[in-house]
């Protein structure tokens, strides 16, 4: 009997899926699986985690197969590429590290850009990603195949490292996840006689070292965390001025709390800001109608907690925001300017109060001319000083795009379920594509790709209600993907069956795991103790290492910070709940509210 032979056929069913089916030529179909491709674009944090939660999702029944396409030499975007000298994390290990993977106990709570591409060199090394990721492979194009709805990834190799031997390859999937970021292109405004600058004109994510600011007249666009790196670098190498110019104001605060008092109590600790907030009842377990209130964001919740808060936001962090970096000499002008707008020349006017937009330059001797406005005390300072800078820094962030997308093809601005896709284009996902106020992107990323990896595998359909985690923003403003990073962890999680149920986290941890929770900030490890994406790493992480972070508040740290929100909130959100039920029950209606 001749020996039987197997191949293997796979027939397009739906742009999701692959139904790939073993035949033997002598016989008959004997085995059937779903199979799932997916080309991922980007080799940095969201890259890498929506690889490694794709493949973890693969199963015999259902086969994933992950491709990763970096257009580096390695891995990391921009913390590897734009990176800068003495440049840190402002988020912290605790929030920053990935679900199952996590830095050392000793390890201190904010780590430097290189630490943390290492930190990413090892979680590919760990879950053995490297066979599955294509560096030096930008992409150039993405088609969809005409005789099928198959997309199809037309990638540019190349071949070593020789960058003129180049090799046009095709790879063939069902799905793409558009990992490539926020932060690649950068976002340079037209400023009028800016080419009478005498000196160097160049984007923050060109900056390297304090060499490039060293004795120079430097003028700073922007108020972001990359501005005040900069400013703060051109001041500690002695440049002659420091001017940093904005739109509209800016709210800073430390990346770590320390020696603030509460009730002549002074707390030390330095706990990262980005671990202060609770998750019970201010960002899980909240009725609907206060979500959509947005009540966190009103000003009387502010008011209410100003008596806990007063002297931390308006005495000692403020003293401690200008000298915890080290010491500045006092003889170095640094000017913050409210004015940024008439600096520049945007396409579209933007309105202030009088509705017109006055947009004012650089003269040919290269002096800045700002926008007259008696109101405001910094123009009253500077109004009668000669400005010339010889070094103008753009820290205005970064634009979007996606060259290897046509105009049929949604951007990241049009995934508008949960930011991470279109109705009509479930198979591509833009993960990473959001900024949380007080928090990070790569958790996010990796609450995203589960997110995705449940919706692609059946786990879970699209969500039909309304979100409620953006941050508010002016219409016609650049930022439009701000979100709340707590609300918009919470709302994931409960799409895909990750948020844990209180009395399921204790029956299957108990209370100590319970209180960990609750106290707790959105931890994206917490997401994994139950639902789909159970993890057997996870209680020991919330046991030790997310513990130890809530025990550092102390007794009156989690009084303030924990207890009493959760009693704010929580009455809140029972009176609602009440108001709900009695409002069903009077309509002699059942169902849950």
């Amino acid at each position: 009997m001749p020996k039987q032979l197997t191949f293997r056929i796979a027939v397009h069913i739906t742009p999701r899926l692959l139904i790939c089916y073993d035949q033997d030529i002598l016989g008959e179909a004997t085995s059937i699986t779903m199979s799932i491709k997916v080309a991922i674009i980007g080799a940095g944090p969201a890259g890498l985690v929506t690889l490694k939660t794709l493949l973890e999702a693969s199963t015999p029944e259902q086969r994933i197969e992950a491709c990763l396409f970096g257009a580096e030499a390695d891995i990391g975007g921009t913390f590897n590429y734009r990176s800068h000298q003495n440049a840190e994390l402002v988020s912290s290990k605790q929030l920053t590290t990935f679900s199952d993977h996590r830095l050392p106990l000793d390890r201190p709570d904010h780590i430097s850009l290189p630490e943390y591409v290492d930190y990413l060199r090892s979680y590919v090394a760990k879950f053995n990603l490297d066979t599955h990721i294509k560096l030096n492979s930008p992409v150039i194009r993405v088609d969809r195949l005409p005789e099928s709805s198959q997309w199809i990834l037309r990638v540019n190799y190349l071949d070593g490292t020789d960058s003129e031997d180049k090799q046009e390859k095709f790879y063939d999937c069902s799905h793409i996840a558009i990992c490539t970021g926020l932060h690649v292109a950068p976002n340079i405004p037209t400023i009028p006689g800016i080419e009478n600058v005498n000196g160097d004109v160049f984007h923050s994510s060109l900056y390297k070292d304090r060499s490039q600011v060293a004795g120079r007249n430097v003028l700073i666009l922007g108020c972001g965390e990359t501005a005040m790196d900069i400013a703060y670098e051109s001041i500690k190498a002695d440049a002659q001025s420091v001017t940093m110019c904005f739109r509209t104001g800016f709210l800073s605060f430390p990346k770590a709390v320390s020696g603030f008092q509460i009730f002549g109590k002074t707390f030390g600790g330095g706990l990262p800001i980005d671990g202060l907030i609770a998750n019970l009842f201010e960002t899980v377990y909240v009725h609907r109608a206060i979500a959509r209130s947005r009540l966190r964001y009103t000003s009387v919740v502010f008011r209410k907690s100003d008596w806990v808060e007063h002297s931390c936001s308006s005495t000692r962090v403020a003293r401690q925001c200008q000298t915890s970096t080290g010491p500045i000499k006092s003889t170095i002008r640094f000017w913050l300017v409210l004015g940024f707008d008439t600096l520049i020349r945007q396409k579209m006017p933007i309105p202030t109060e009088s509705s017109i937009l006055v947009h004012e330059y650089m003269d040919d001797s290269g002096r800045v001319h700002f926008q007259a406005n008696p109101e405001r005390k910094d123009w009253q300072r500077l109004k009668n000083e000669v400005i010339k800078p010889d070094c103008v820094v753009y820290c205005r962030g970064y634009n979007q795009h996606f060259p290897y997308l046509d105009s049929t093809y949604p951007t990241a601005s049009d995934a508008r379920i949960r930011n991470v896709i279109h109705p009509s284009h479930p198979d591509i996902a833009f993960v990473g594509f959001v900024r949380p106020g007080v928090g990070a992107i790569p958790p996010i990323a990796e609450q995203q790709s589960m997110w995705w990896t449940a919706l692609i595998t059946g786990k879970m359909v699209i969500p039909k209600y309304p979100p409620h985690y953006h941050l508010l923003a002016a219409k016609g403003s650049r930022i439009q993907y701000g979100v709340d990073h707590s609300a918009y962890m919470g709302t994931l999680a409960r799409d895909f069956g990750g948020a844990p149920g209180l009395m399921e986290l204790y029956r299957e941890h108990g209370l100590r795991m319970l209180l960990i929770y609750c106290f707790g900030a959105s931890f994206v490890t917490f997401f994994r103790l139950l639902g789909p994406f159970k993890s057997p790493v996870a209680p020991e992480i919330a046991r030790t290492e997310l513990a130890e972070l809530i025990l550092r508040r102390g007794i009156a740290g989690n009084l303030f910070f924990g207890l009493v929100p959760m009693v704010f909130y929580g009455s809140i959100n029972a009176v609602a709940f009440c108001i709900a039920l009695n409002w069903v029950d009077s309509r002699g209606e059942g169902g849950s509210v």
